[in-house]
């Protein structure tokens, strides 16, 4: 990675891919089965979509396809395409980490409640939906699990699924020098307690059972 930044700050560049739909055209060819991910690590959504709108050519290969398709975003983007969107294949999911904080860590994406409007649009159209809540950050979003999950009831998801913070590598420092003070002092506070998480999970699943949403942890 090192050498393909070239000088550049990690985040302030997107590489595009354009070839990508020529090449999924190419390997669909090889694939009858399974599940596509549309994506984890980097967003599908991202705001040069709208330009190159090399996303919607995927989704449109893919609606031809036999493949099953998961798409993961924290764009609003997605609702320009559910009219390529195989409602039988497609299923639809926001990311939300923190609505209070929301600014400080994500401020180039749109905002949380209104990726949950566009899921529940996405929901009133039929297609099968649900919250990729995280990744959870410690005194920061304990507060906000009752109003998120909430929010996704009322979008219509079927399901949540939840995971933890890697503090692996500069994360926690990376996290410290964006957040202010009131949210890094709580940030602090509950980052090194180590029953924390233990909680945290424990009121998710409490929370889930009372709007009768099921829930899966990835930790």
């Amino acid at each position: 990675m090192p050498n393909r930044l070239g000088g550049r700050v990690w985040g302030s560049f997107v590489e595009v891919k354009v070839n990508m739909p020529r090449v999924l055209t190419r390997e669909l060819k090889r694939i009858n089965r399974g599940v596509v991910l549309v994506s984890s690590i980097t967003d599908p959504y991202q705001p040069v979509e709208r330009r190159y709108e090399l996303t919607r050519k995927c989704i449109e290969l893919l609606s031809s396809s036999k493949l099953e398709v998961t798409v993961l975003t924290k764009s609003t983007l997605f609702k320009r395409d559910l009219d390529s969107m195989d409602k039988e294949k497609f299923e639809l999911g926001v990311t939300v980490t923190t609505i209070q904080a929301h600014r400080e860590l994500e401020p180039l994406s749109d905002h949380p409640i209104a990726r949950l409007e566009a899921l529940k649009e996405a929901s009133q159209e039929g297609f099968k939906t649900f919250l990729f809540l995280g990744p959870l950050i410690p005194g920061v979003v304990d507060e906000e699990i009752d109003e998120i999950v909430e929010l996704a009831y009322s979008s219509g998801v079927s399901y949540i699924i939840v995971d933890k913070l890697n503090v692996k590598g500069d994360v926690v420092q990376s996290i410290m020098s964006t957040l202010n003070k009131s949210h890094l002092n709580k940030f602090v506070n509950a980052i090194y307690d180590k029953s924390w998480l233990r909680n945290i999970k424990e009121k998710i699943i409490e929370i889930c059972k009372r709007f009768h949403i099921p829930c899966d942890f990835c930790f």
